[in-house]
């Protein structure tokens, strides 16, 4: 399906092309509002292909429905008459959402073409619809499901998916595994598509009326241009088609290139398991230092307090005083401040420290550590339901 596709894509871009050069010649010679152009050869070729590969497209759209049908009464999740049409199954909507982005483009109605201008610089035809056929690029999403493999899971995944209600075959799941797997290829593959696809739609619109552009060149820079975000403004789209179309583009690329950043640069600046137990060790021993800095500053301090109620005058004990109190308040601040964790949780630090029979000895020491803390809740649970009922029986014997 993904060859058919890509075949009817490329048909599409050089009807587009092609189309862009006729309709750029009517323009120079100053049609009027309304004006025929008949079909070239080549043109008409195409659109044979074009349809070809939608017909077979659908056929083979029908084929793999009936196959999950029944991949689905087998696993007897529908009743054994079902159909992939039938309300039941669940696949008609998806079905015909399919059935329309595979077949949906312009065919061949007449020997001419019809051309019309609306506004000031947009050229219309039916054969512009043919852009739609772009979006039959989604195929290429579901190989890449099914290379990555979560489409065909074990048991135990989909049983583990289906209680937490995660569908493995969802498009945003593969998303996002695509990209903190394959962060890269996945935003390189896209980004080329996105660039291809808007290039060549863009210049279905803008070939005719936006002098601009006068070649494939021109709508491939812009695209990129928007894409990036620089913007220089040496090109810009004329037509509403255009204008559309370039908007689409450049909100998906910008949403990959965000992507990417989030996924490769911000998770590269993020500290390392390593990095982080060696900075939590050094934030430690900073705070310990700063204490016994703290605790020498409090003694002379108070040495220096001392040693002015003798010597010194009354300003002179007053400051020293202050220094006192003050050395006092940070120490207090420093004493009682929760200290920093050496590397987080303590336990696993621990386990992931030992190693062979120390591992078995930790563990051993731990069970018979939490044995004896059950048994003494026990026992001090016993004890105070033996309290209460003796309370009782005291009230009811008084009673």
């Amino acid at each position: 399906m993904l060859i058919l596709a890509v075949v009817g894509i490329v048909c599409a871009s050089v009807e587009g092309e092609m189309l862009g050069v006729e309709l750029m010649q009517l323009v120079e010679e100053g049609q009027g509002f309304s004006s025929s152009l008949s079909y070239s050869t080549v043109f008409i070729a195409l659109k044979g292909v074009l349809s070809g590969t939608s017909g077979l497209l659908l056929y083979a759209l029908v084929m793999r429905y009936r196959i999950v049908c029944k991949s689905k009464i087998l696993a007897k999740q529908l009743p054994p008459d079902a159909t992939f049409f039938s309300a039941c199954s669940g696949l008609r909507s998806q079905f015909l959402l399919e059935a329309v982005v595979c077949t949906v483009h312009m065919p061949l109605l007449s020997a001419d073409r019809k051309i019309w201008r609306w506004g000031e610089y947009d050229v219309l035809c039916l054969d512009q619809l043919d852009v739609l056929v772009f979006t039959r690029i989604y195929l290429l999403g579901r190989v890449l499901r099914n290379q990555l493999g979560l489409n065909s899971a074990s048991h135990e995944a989909r049983l583990i998916g289906s209680i937490h209600q995660m569908d493995l075959s969802s498009i945003w799941l593969n998303v996002k595994f695509s990209f903190q797997k394959f962060p890269f290829e996945s935003s390189l593959i896209l980004l080329t598509i996105d660039w291809l696809l808007t290039s060549v739609a863009l210049n279905f619109f803008e070939r005719p009326s936006n002098p601009t552009e006068t070649n494939a060149s021109d709508a491939f820079w812009l695209t990129i241009v928007t894409i990036t975000g620089v913007g220089y403004g040496d090109t810009f789209p004329w037509t509403l088609g255009g204008k559309i179309v370039i908007a689409i583009g450049g909100i998906i690329g910008g949403m990959v290139i965000a992507c990417l950043l989030r996924v490769i640069l911000i998770d590269t600046l993020q500290l390392s398991p390593q990095e982080q137990t060696v900075l939590d060790v050094a934030r430690f021993y900073r705070y310990i230092r700063q204490r016994k800095e703290s605790a020498a500053v409090l003694i002379q301090s108070g040495w220096k307090y001392h040693r002015a109620k003798n010597v010194s005058t009354s300003s002179g004990r007053g400051n020293e005083k202050i220094h006192l109190y003050a050395a006092s308040e940070a120490f207090r601040l420093l004493r009682f401040a929760q200290p920093p964790s050496l590397a987080g949780d303590t336990y696993l630090n621990s386990m992931s420290s030992l190693s062979g029979a120390s591992v078995a000895d930790f563990v051993t020491k731990r069970a018979d550590w939490l044995r004896e803390s059950i048994g003494d809740r026990r026992t001090r649970s016993y004890n105070e339901l033996e309290r209460t009922k003796n309370l009782f029986r005291s009230i009811a014997a008084s009673s």
